[in-house]
Protein backbone atom coordinates (compact mmCIF):
# COMPACT_ATOMS: atom_id res chain seq x y z
CA UNK A 1 0.00 0.00 0.00
CA UNK A 2 2.79 2.37 0.85
CA UNK A 3 4.52 1.81 -2.49
CA UNK A 4 1.33 2.60 -4.37
CA UNK A 5 0.86 5.86 -2.46
CA UNK A 6 4.46 6.93 -3.08
CA UNK A 7 4.25 6.09 -6.78
CA UNK A 8 0.94 7.96 -7.07
CA UNK A 9 2.43 11.02 -5.39
CA UNK A 10 5.46 10.89 -7.66
CA UNK A 11 3.27 10.69 -10.75
CA UNK A 12 1.18 13.63 -9.54
CA UNK A 13 4.35 15.63 -8.95
CA UNK A 14 5.62 14.84 -12.42
CA UNK A 15 2.30 15.82 -13.95
CA UNK A 16 2.35 19.15 -12.11
CA UNK A 17 5.93 19.81 -13.15
CA UNK A 18 5.07 19.09 -16.79
CA UNK A 19 2.26 21.65 -16.65
CA UNK A 20 4.52 24.47 -15.43
CA UNK A 21 3.56 27.73 -17.08
CA UNK A 22 6.35 30.31 -17.22
CA UNK A 23 5.74 33.33 -15.01
CA UNK A 24 5.66 36.90 -16.29
CA UNK A 25 9.06 37.41 -14.68
CA UNK A 26 10.55 34.43 -16.55
CA UNK A 27 9.09 35.56 -19.86
CA UNK A 28 10.22 39.14 -19.22
CA UNK A 29 13.74 37.94 -18.44
CA UNK A 30 13.78 35.99 -21.71
CA UNK A 31 12.75 39.09 -23.69
CA UNK A 32 15.31 41.19 -21.83
CA UNK A 33 18.05 38.73 -22.79
CA UNK A 34 16.89 38.93 -26.40
CA UNK A 35 17.06 42.75 -26.27
CA UNK A 36 20.58 42.61 -24.83
CA UNK A 37 21.71 40.26 -27.59
CA UNK A 38 20.26 42.60 -30.21
CA UNK A 39 22.07 45.52 -28.58
CA UNK A 40 25.37 43.63 -28.66
CA UNK A 41 24.80 43.05 -32.38
CA UNK A 42 24.34 46.81 -32.81
CA UNK A 43 20.65 46.56 -33.66
CA UNK A 44 19.44 49.31 -31.33
CA UNK A 45 16.08 49.72 -33.05
CA UNK A 46 15.10 46.06 -32.61
CA UNK A 47 16.45 46.06 -29.04
CA UNK A 48 14.32 49.11 -28.19
CA UNK A 49 11.25 47.50 -29.78
CA UNK A 50 11.82 44.32 -27.76
CA UNK A 51 12.00 46.28 -24.51
CA UNK A 52 8.85 48.23 -25.34
CA UNK A 53 7.11 44.94 -26.10
CA UNK A 54 8.32 43.51 -22.78
CA UNK A 55 6.86 46.49 -20.94
CA UNK A 56 3.48 46.05 -22.62
CA UNK A 57 3.22 42.26 -22.39
CA UNK A 58 4.55 41.71 -18.87
CA UNK A 59 3.67 44.67 -16.64
CA UNK A 60 4.09 42.52 -13.50
CA UNK A 61 7.64 41.43 -14.35
CA UNK A 62 9.13 44.01 -12.00
CA UNK A 63 12.75 42.81 -11.98
CA UNK A 64 12.88 42.34 -15.75
CA UNK A 65 11.34 45.79 -16.27
CA UNK A 66 13.84 47.36 -13.87
CA UNK A 67 16.74 45.81 -15.78
CA UNK A 68 15.10 46.81 -19.06
CA UNK A 69 15.20 50.46 -17.98
CA UNK A 70 18.98 50.21 -17.62
CA UNK A 71 19.28 48.48 -20.99
CA UNK A 72 17.08 51.14 -22.58
CA UNK A 73 19.36 53.82 -21.12
CA UNK A 74 22.30 52.08 -22.79
CA UNK A 75 20.42 52.03 -26.09
CA UNK A 76 19.64 55.75 -25.85
CA UNK A 77 23.25 56.55 -24.98
CA UNK A 78 24.56 54.50 -27.88
CA UNK A 79 22.12 56.21 -30.26
CA UNK A 80 23.20 59.63 -28.98
CA UNK A 81 26.87 58.76 -29.51
CA UNK A 82 26.14 57.53 -33.03
CA UNK A 83 24.17 60.69 -33.79
CA UNK A 84 27.00 62.83 -32.47
CA UNK A 85 29.50 60.97 -34.64
CA UNK A 86 27.24 61.46 -37.63
CA UNK A 87 26.95 65.18 -36.95
CA UNK A 88 30.71 65.52 -36.56
CA UNK A 89 31.27 63.74 -39.86
CA UNK A 90 28.79 66.01 -41.61
CA UNK A 91 30.37 69.10 -40.03
CA UNK A 92 33.85 68.18 -41.21
CA UNK A 93 32.61 67.35 -44.73
CA UNK A 94 31.01 70.79 -44.99
CA UNK A 95 34.05 72.47 -43.50
CA UNK A 96 36.38 70.83 -46.02
CA UNK A 97 34.06 71.84 -48.88
CA UNK A 98 33.91 75.41 -47.57
CA UNK A 99 37.70 75.55 -47.17
CA UNK A 100 38.15 74.38 -50.78
CA UNK A 101 36.01 77.30 -51.98
CA UNK A 102 38.29 79.84 -50.33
Amino acid sequence: MKKTTIISLMLCGLALAACHKPTDEEMGAKMLQEARELLQQGNTSAARDTIMSLRQRYPRAVEARTQAILTLDSIELLDAINEQDSLKTEFYKRKIEDDKKK
